[in-house]
């Protein structure tokens, strides 16, 4: 076996970007710190400017294809939809447009840019996180801080789990096509073709869960052993650990700025 494939294991797996280098831990910590700034500044326009944060992280990481396509798919439903929400039902005195129980006000517009762009933000922390964080690495992150192997091997099967349901979805709806069944057009063709979908892929889910379960039963999962690893992280260097404290001192000196005013 070639020695430098072995090598590859037994030091620290590092990237060229120093973004996806950070802790995962550490990342979060960030991203959650410039998330809670909306709310403490009630302004649209900070909620914009975190946003534009995001993305730039996103570019600094060299994921913004990865990160862009999600974030547009999950921006454009859920901003609007809030927006929508609060501009129609929320009261206020300076009426626009009322009709039955549909009351645009401006206070009511007000507040739905604001609900709007917070959705902007939390899609950005959860995409973000998706693109720079890989799961193996949190729940490895999450074992050296304490956590019991068993928590972090549901966390990392329950993300798992999305990508392979997403997965066998593909492959399903291939399978459909192959025979003949539309499954391209619009929302009731889709949906008509999605629903006998549901039935092989839950099964497949379940069967794959206990299969999942015997191999682990197979490999002493719940020996009280010490757990050993093929992929570990480099130990936090000082230098992310004074960078995370100065993100942190700086977004809760913003906050209690937010608090003030």
């Amino acid at each position: 076996m070639d020695e430098t494939f072995i090598n590859s294991y037994r030091s620290p797996q590092l990237s060229k970007n120093w973004l996806l280098n950070l802790n995962p831990l550490n990342k979060i910590n960030i991203y959650i710190a410039l998330g809670l700034i909306t709310l403490f500044f009630q302004y649209w326009q900070v909620n914009v400017v975190i946003t534009l944060v995001f993305i730039l992280l996103a570019v600094a990481a060299g994921s913004f294809k990865k990160f862009i396509g999600p974030f547009l798919k999950l921006g454009l439903v859920i901003g609007p939809f809030f927006f929508i929400v609060r501009a129609i039902f929320w009261p206020g005195e300076n009426m626009i447009f009322n009709y039955g129980i549909i009351n645009i006000t401006q206070e009511g517009i007000d507040l739905g840019i604001q609900y709007a762009t917070i959705m902007l933000v939390v899609c950005g922390i959860l995409v973000l996180c998706t693109v720079t964080i890989k799961a193996e690495d949190l729940t490895y992150s999450l074992e050296k801080i304490g956590v019991p192997h068993n928590v972090s091997f549901m966390i990392l099967s329950s993300l798992q789990l999305i990508i392979d349901l997403k997965d066998k979805t593909k492959v399903i709806m291939d399978s459909q096509r192959s025979r003949g069944i539309e499954t391209e057009g619009n929302v009731f063709v889709r949906i008509k073709a999605f629903v006998p979908v549901l039935s092989p892929l839950f099964l497949g889910a379940i069967s794959g869960a206990e299969e999942k379960t015997i191999a682990m039963d197979a490999r002493a999962f719940s020996s009280a052993n010490p757990n050993t690893h093929l992929r570990f992280l480099r130990p936090t260097p000082a230098l992310e650990k004074i960078l995370v404290i100065l993100v942190d001192i700086l977004i809760l000196g913003l906050i209690i700025l937010g608090v003030i005013l």
